[in-house]
Parts: structure tokens; C-alpha cells; sequence
């Protein structure tokens, strides 16, 4: 039960972050095998729930794009970053 909380508090961000850190880790080459292979099990399910938000706003970002009884998806275009 305290896993599903943990994962209802779960953010993109958050998740993104806890990521980049599972990374920095296992490339430091300082872990064990155990350790190495838990965190490869970690990475593998918070990947899963990014995927799994990016999915659920693309299918928000369609429904908003939707034009008569036609989805017409259109490319997100970012505005370039300035300095």
C-alpha cells in the first residue's frame, strides 16, 4: 500500500530526475551486481511511467487539436530558447 502512495506522489519530473540519477550511478562503475541490477529494475518501471504520461498528453493534446470529426494532429513546435 505504501507503493501505491509513493506512486501516486510520483511526477514526469520527479521520475526524469530519479532517472538521471540512476544513470549517473551505474555509470560511476562503483555499484555491486545486486545494486546494479536494482537499479536497472527501477529504471525499467520509472521509464514505463513516463512513457505512460507522455502517451496520456499526446491523447490530451489530440483531443484538443481535434477539428470537426477529424483528429488532425499537429507538430508541437517549441519556441527556440534565447539567451
Amino acid at each position: 500500500m505504501a507503493e501505491k502512495k509513493a506512486e501516486q506522489k510520483m511526477t514526469f519530473e520527479k521520475a526524469l530526475a530519479r532517472l538521471e540519477e540512476i544513470v549517473a550511478e551505474m555509470e560511476g562503475g562503483q555499484l555491486s551486481l545486486e545494486k546494479m541490477m536494482a537499479c536497472f529494475e527501477e529504471g525499467t518501471e520509472l521509464v514505463k511511467f513516463c512513457s505512460g504520461q507522455l502517451n496520456e498528453v499526446e491523447r490530451k493534446i489530440e483531443i484538443l487539436v481535434k477539428k470537426g470529426e477529424e483528429t488532425a494532429t499537429a507538430p508541437f513546435e517549441a519556441k527556440p530558447e534565447t539567451k
